[in-house]
């Protein structure tokens, strides 16, 4: 048409993908025109460049669903080998979901502005709940990313006391890509759930900033190293007391479960329950986790280990757990580090912990152990109850719970709180190794001196690389090492007396004294073998009760030669040698001698005074005594020809002044004289005497014993008559001694005596029944008043009346408590509840089954909560939950009219519910989830309808006591009675 104008032209229409269009080149020297369709322009300009989700009519006003245009662009990348869709500076609305499956793609936004909704740059908004915005999947999804994007959504409840967040699903999921995926430069504003990835490794989280509502990042399943760095959680949102405080109750920075090894920088999170959560699911637990930089502010937890054999490391931690804007008060029950679990293992380098309501760190469960290199405690003790810096929990007779310190602890505002509980059985130590004399394990100013441990159950202490003194049980030594020392102290294992070395000052003596439990106690010094204790000696003038020494006994003059004192034999009497028979002229120089020497009167014969008369009997008892004496040994401390001086006689008579003067001598009173006759008559009388040769078989001087008298009249089987008695003796006697009635009504009916150890165990309450043979703790017994153990092993009834009819390590604790066997179920202390379990997770109770009966009476139209015992509710009378429980439970209810001046006796009425109910860590945070609301409803179950329309019954949490609330209504003028019974299954952790 080379003669039309253009304006003749026809109206130019959109270029179609077939349209045709003119390419002039070059060819040589030449030019040349060849024809090309728009598309086959389209393809070649763009070969292998990304998309623009705009390209696939994404809008980006923030009202159109931009869900199905990001869909369709990324379908078309899968087709095209993957790539990068770009979004541009605009709010995209995602209103349904989103899948990336087997597609290697980089979702890349412009950046965004930080704030509390969208601004400038790339925003995604979700307003709908039900589905997961994105979610990455497929083993070639690996390598995908999301960079440079805000998320927000949308949170319309009233900003009050009861606001809960919007319960939206994770933004982004990773399933099963076993592979990383990348999150660089992301806001999660205002979102509920921010990334979740599992069974896919090598996660990496960088530069993450927002207000996550529940859970900001969770991974499960992660068998290869995740990486989070730069992650800063702060109220970018909204910074409303209500948000925050329900987050520092509800929410989770971070949870792993079963996660390898997960690296972690540069973190921090403000209004949290818990900033670092290691929980567990059906593929494990966290292992080997590394926290570098880590900051925590008003959280309820730095790091809450609540999954049994979680290991890992701490560089540096700092936790503030105060309430959000309250001006100082912290969290109840918080800690900067909880370990819920047993077997854990944490290492950490640095901590410090401010502003906790009673226990910095609170290690419960057993087994676990923490090293804490530097630990500091600020504002801790917060209530002035006494609390610790410190908590270990006593484990029982579980592995113990232990703490190393690397330094001593800096403690700092805590109402004088000590640093560790000592009601436990755990360990806190400042740990050392082992080491040796030449290098101590614990050195103290060079390498050769400190203490050092030479064998297990031994403590020595070094100087100079050469061991000086070594204790081990029952031993010390001083001076060297064993072997080679100079000194022992050893003390036997029941040792109730010692020996005490006192010092002496200027002038005094120093004093070596037995002391002890005993009042009289002897002080041996002996040698070794044959040798001798030796001593300085005294001067021979002295006498003092200084210790006579041999050599001093010498100096005093004794002799032991023949004339002196001594023990010679006697070699001549009367100045005669040999056989010598003395005469009555011996005698009668005896008495001139005494006469003259002024002597007393015989005191005694025979061993009598007063009128003594002489048998036969004496006599014959003085022969057999004289035949068996020895030969006279000494006479008057003179051995040898010995010559009888009045001198001798004189000082018989002396000794003889003092005692009673005999009355009479062979008959005779007065001056008596015996004469060869009196003396001759002696010897007819012991001729016929017969003295008693031998008593029991035994001659001598006999003593006779009970075994005599046993043997003289056996009793084997001896048969009492009439009333006997005998002496009671304690409740707690375990001998052979006599039980008598009153002992037996003394005692508990028990299979074991109660002796306070693991084999008796503790006493028994009044009246209570124990029939357990086996026990791991002295206080697994029928300790309560009325209380009952029928059976089994490890079981403990503590309050009145519970019982437990066997099983093992059963626990009934409330009053009325009763576990009907089992294993390792409690009671909880609830009023005349049952329990029964098949084992637990980590403490008794936290997986069992349980049954409870409650009652009330009504006579008006006033509502009232059902309980155990019929009184108010409280702590221990509903079916109150645990901290950290959850029961679901089949509620029946029965009614019936008993009295009144309205209606008819015997109506009665029914209600069945199924509830869902769980309870956080105080009774505040108890909540139902099933029903949904605690309305009270008319009969369900049948009764008497036309009668009891206006009965009404609901059910629902009591967030002051932590249980279940089963209220009722009644009418006025009609007295009804009520009962509940609630059969419950229960897990806690």
């Amino acid at each position: 048409m080379p003669d039309v104008r253009i304006s003749e032209l026809p109206a130019a229409a959109s270029a179609a993908d077939a349209d045709l269009a003119p390419l002039v080149q070059s060819s040589g020297a030449t030019l040349e025109t060849r024809r090309a369709t728009v598309a086959q322009l389209r393809n070649a300009v763009l070969a292998d460049r990304g998309a623009h989700v705009r390209d696939y009519g994404a809008v980006g006003d923030g009202v159109t669903n931009d869900a199905p245009a990001i869909q369709a662009a990324i379908n078309d990348l899968k087709t095209k080998g993957g790539g990068t869709l770009s979004f541009g500076p605009r709010v995209y609305r995602i209103a349904s979901a989103i899948l990336l499956s087997d597609v290697t793609i980089r979702l890349q936004g412009a950046g965004f502005t930080e704030g509390p909704s969208p601004g400038q740059g790339t925003w995604l908004q979700v307003d709908r709940t039900g589905f997961t915005p994105f979610t990455f999947t497929g083993v070639l999804a690996r390598g995908s990313a999301v960079r440079d994007i805000a998320v927000t959504q949308s949170h319309t409840a009233a900003q009050n006391a009861a606001w809960a967040p919007t319960n939206y699903d994770f933004v982004f999921r990773v399933e099963d890509c076993l592979g990383g995926v990348d999150f660089d430069n992301v806001m999660l504003s205002n979102v509920a759930r921010g990334i979740y990835a599992r069974n896919s490794g090598r996660l990496d989280i960088r530069r993450l900033r927002g207000q996550v509502l529940r859970t900001g990042v969770e991974i499960d399943q992660c068998y290869d190293i995740p990486r989070i760095h730069s992650v800063h959680f702060w109220p970018f949102w909204s910074s409303d007391n209500n948000i925050i405080r329900w987050q520092q109750a509800n929410a989770d920075a971070m949870v792993f479960r079963r996660c390898d090894g997960v690296f972690i920088d540069q973190a921090f999170a403000l209004g949290y329950r818990s900033m670092f959560r290691f929980a567990s699911s059906g593929s494990g637990i966290t292992t080997k986790f590394y926290i570098g930089q880590a900051y925590t502010d008003f959280c309820q937890y730095g790091v809450w280990v609540e999954a049994n054999g979680t290991d890992g490391q701490i560089a540096n931690l700092t936790h503030q757990g105060e309430i959000f804007n309250a001006g100082g008060p912290p969290l109840a029950g918080g800690s900067g580090i909880l370990v819920n679990a047993s077997n854990t293992r944490v290492q950490v380098a640095n901590l410090r912990i401010d502003a906790v309501e009673d226990n910095a760190v609170r290690i419960a469960g057993s087994g676990n152990r923490m090293d804490v290199f530097s630990l500091r405690c600020v504002r801790y003790n917060y209530r002035n109850n006494g609390a610790t810096a410190i908590s270990l929990a006593d484990s029982g007779a579980a592995a113990v719970n232990q703490l190393y310190l690397g330094s001593p602890p800096l403690l700092e505002s805590g109402n004088g709180g000590a640093l560790v509980n000592t009601t436990t059985n755990a360990t806190l130590a400042l740990g050392a190794p082992a080491g040796r004399a030449a290098r101590p394990g614990l050195a103290l100013g060079s390498a050769d001196t400190g203490l050092f441990q030479p064998t297990s159950g031994a403590l020595a202490a070094a100087a100079g690389g050469a061991e000086l003194l070594r204790a081990s049980a029952g031993a010390i030594t001083l001076g060297a090492a064993p072997g080679g020392h100079a000194l022992e102290v050893a003390t036997p294992l029941a040792g109730a007396n010692r020996l005490v070395v006192t010092g002496g000052g200027t002038g005094t003596a120093v004093a070596v004294q037995a002391q002890g439990a005993d009042a009289n106690i002897d002080l041996m010094l002996a040698g070794n073998g044959s040798g001798l204790v030796r001593g300085t000696t005294a001067a021979a003038t002295d006498d003092s009760t200084a210790l006579a020494t041999t050599a001093w006994v010498r100096a005093q003059g004794y002799s032991t030669a023949s004339g002196g004192g001594g023990i010679g034999a006697v070699s001549s009497v009367a100045g005669r040698a040999g056989d010598v028979v003395l005469t009555s002229a011996d005698i009668g120089g005896f008495g001139a001698a005494a006469a003259a020497a002024a002597a007393a009167p015989v005191a005694s014969v025979a061993g009598r005074t007063g009128a003594v008369t002489l048998t036969s009997t004496d006599i014959g008892g003085f022969g057999a005594a004289a035949a068996a004496a020895a030969p006279v040994a000494s006479v008057a401390g003179r051995t040898g020809t010995v010559t009888l001086t009045s001198a001798d006689i004189g000082g018989f008579g002396a000794a003889a002044a003092a005692a009673a003067p005999v009355a009479s001598v062979a008959g005779r009173t007065g001056a008596v004289t015996l004469t060869s006759a009196d003396i001759d008559g002696f010897g007819a009388a012991a001729a016929a005497a017969a003295p008693v040769a031998s008593v029991a078989g035994r001659s001598g001087a006999v003593a006779l014993g009970i075994a005599d008298i046993a043997g003289a009249a056996p009793l084997a089987s001896p048969a009492f008559t009439g009333s006997p008695t005998a002496p009671t003796p304690a409740a707690t006697d375990s001998s052979t001694a006599l039980a008598t009635t009153a002992w037996a009504w003394s005692r508990p009916a028990q299979l074991q005596l109660a002796d306070a150890t693991i084999a008796g165990g503790n006493a028994r309450g009044a009246n209570a029944t124990d029939w357990q043979g086996i026990r791991s703790l002295a206080s697994q017994v029928a300790a309560g008043a009325q209380a009952t153990i029928g059976g089994g092993g490890g079981n403990t009834a503590s309050a009145t009346a519970a019982t437990v009819a066997g099983g093992n390590s059963n626990t009934a604790g409330g009053q009325y408590g009763w576990v009907p066997g089992g294993f390792q179920a409690d009671s909880r202390g609830n009023y005349a509840r049952g329990a029964w379990a098949a084992g637990r997770f980590a403490s008794n109770g936290d997986a069992q089954a349980g049954e409870f009966v409650l009652r009330r009476q009504t006579t008006d139209a006033t509502a009232a909560v059902l309980t155990a015992d019929g009184l108010p509710p409280g702590a221990a009378n509903l079916a109150n939950l645990p901290n950290n429980g959850t029961y679901a439970a089949r509620l029946l209810v029965v009614a019936r009219q008993t009295g009144g001046t309205a209606g008819t006796l015997g109506d009665s009425a029914s209600w069945t519910r199924d509830i869902l109910v769980r309870r956080g860590t105080g009774a505040a945070a108890t909540v139902f989830i099933t029903p949904g609301s605690p309305t009270l409803n008319a009969p369900n179950n049948g009764g008497d309808t036309a009668a009891n329309a206006g009965w009404k019954m609901g059910v629902g949490a009591d967030t002051t006591n932590g249980g279940i609330a089963v209220t009722v209504t009644g009418e006025a003028n009609k007295t009804i009675n009520w009962v509940a019974r609630i059969l419950s299954v229960e897990v806690v952790g």
